[in-house]
Order: C-alpha cells, then sequence, then structure tokens
C-alpha cells in the first residue's frame, strides 16, 4: 500500500492522532525510521520498502537465509547479554558511559564508586546542538528476574541535581510499580532502559559487537520482464 492510504486508513480508525498539517509524512517517516533502526539492530523489519511511496509487510516465514540471520542475532543478543551480567560493576559503569557517548551525550563522566546507592553516570543529551539535557544515570547490574521496583525510581528522583532528568539502566527489567512511579506527571520525569534495550542499542552502536551481514539482492518489482536495460 502507498504511505498516504495507510495514513488514511490509520486515521479512519483512530490508530493515528495527530493535529499536524503532513501525517502523512510523519507516517512515512516513522515508518522508514524504524526500519532503518531494526536493520542496525540486526532485526527483521516489520516493512519493507518496494519504492515510489509503497510499504509493505515483511514476510515472517521459519526457513530461509532471512530467518537464519535472525536465529544467528537472536543468539547474539542473550550471549551479549550473559557478558553484561559477568563484567565487574566498574567496567559495567564504564561501558555505559561509552554507550552514552555514542548516542549523543558529551561530558559524559563516571562518579565516583558508591555501591548501588546515588547517581553512577552524569553526561548531557546534545540534540543538533541546540537542545541540550542534564542526565544523571543510575545503572543496575541485576541478574534477570530481579526486576528495579518503585523505591529505585524514587531515590534516583532525590538525587537529581538542578535542572537534571534521571535515568536508570538495567539488565534486567522494571517491575509494574516502578514504570507507574517513573511517568507520575507531577513528578520529574525518569527515564527507563531494559536489559534487552540496552542490549539492542549496544548492537545499534556496534558496542561488543561487529556487523558481518551478506548483501541480499532481490528482484525489484519496478522492472518490467523483457524492458529495456540501461
Amino acid at each position: 500500500m502507498h504511505y498516504k492510504e495507510i495514513t488514511e486508513k490509520a486515521l479512519e480508525k483512530g490508530w493515528l492522532v495527530t493535529s499536524g498539517k503532513t501525517p502523512e509524512a510523519s507516517m512515512y517517516a516513522q515508518v522508514i525510521t524504524e526500519i532503518k533502526r531494526q536493520q542496525k539492530r540486526g532485526e527483521r523489519p516489520r516493512f519493507v520498502q518496494h519504492g515510489r511511496g509503497y510499504i509493505g509487510l515483511s514476510q515472517w516465514m521459519g526457513r530461509g537465509l532471512a530467518f537464519q540471520i535472525e536465529q544467528h542475532n537472536h543468539q547474539v543478543r542473550k550471549v551479549l547479554r550473559e557478558r553484561l551480567l559477568a563484567m565487574k560493576p566498574g567496567e559495567f559503569e564504564e561501558l555505559i558511559s561509552q554507550l552514552l557517548a555514542e548516542m549523543g551525550f558529551e561530558m559524559v563522566e563516571v562518579t565516583k564508586l558508591s555501591g548501588d546507592g546515588g547517581i553512577d553516570v552524569r553526561g548531557t543529551l546534545v540534540v543538533g546542538d541546540v537542545v541540550r539535557i542534564k542526565m544523571a544515570v543510575q545503572v543496575k547490574k541485576w541478574k534477570l528476574k530481579n526486576n528495579i521496583l518503585a523505591p529505585v525510581v524514587q531515590q534516583v528522583r532525590g538525587s537529581l541535581g538542578a535542572h537534571e532528568q534521571g535515568l536508570i539502566i538495567t539488565t534486567s527489567d522494571f517491575s509494574a510499580g516502578a514504570i507507574k512511579e517513573a511517568a507520575q506527571p507531577d513528578k520529574t520525569p525518569i527515564a527507563l532502559m531494559n536489559g534487552e534495550q540496552l542490549v539492542m542499542l549496544l548492537m545499534e552502536h556496534g558496542i561488543g559487537v561487529h556487523r558481518s551481514t551478506p548483501d541480499l539482492f532481490e528482484i525489484d518489482e519496478d522492472f518490467a520482464l523483457g524492458g529495456n536495460v540501461k
């Protein structure tokens, strides 16, 4: 389907709510961004570009080269997460600082080791040399079944300096209470990054992994059989 037709149906069904003047452009940009991000992370994108603004769903098949690549990358993500858990606390904090720098943070600094309490890394997220957001980051190298609870979120919020926002990065996950506490509308919001998201970002930025992807060729649907070849 053409992205304009997709946008029209999304608006009709109430799946897309926007006050912008160009919802079609917003929809198309979002789809293209998702495709590129998933490719960088070694995942199969949900959507495929067919040229001239046409977009289709990927074919989810349990065979073939694309499926084998996905299975391989799934195993890589599993091993990468296991190696994160095996790192020493100081090493893990240094790794997070490297990731933040790759994500666009400046003046990244690992604070003095203080056990599980307090802020572990501080930095400034810079967007387009215009937006600058001071961030205080706490990292939690916890086993997968040990979810972060609401009191940890409250602790981070209480440790923020002037004009700082908070971010918690963990190898595990967050409880429902922690997620609710982080999004309290009347308090400083705390961003949350769980283990799965952390691994995906490490892969996206080439930290701890290297890309070794074959080039796949497919017939262009616009190429007519028997047509002139230039």
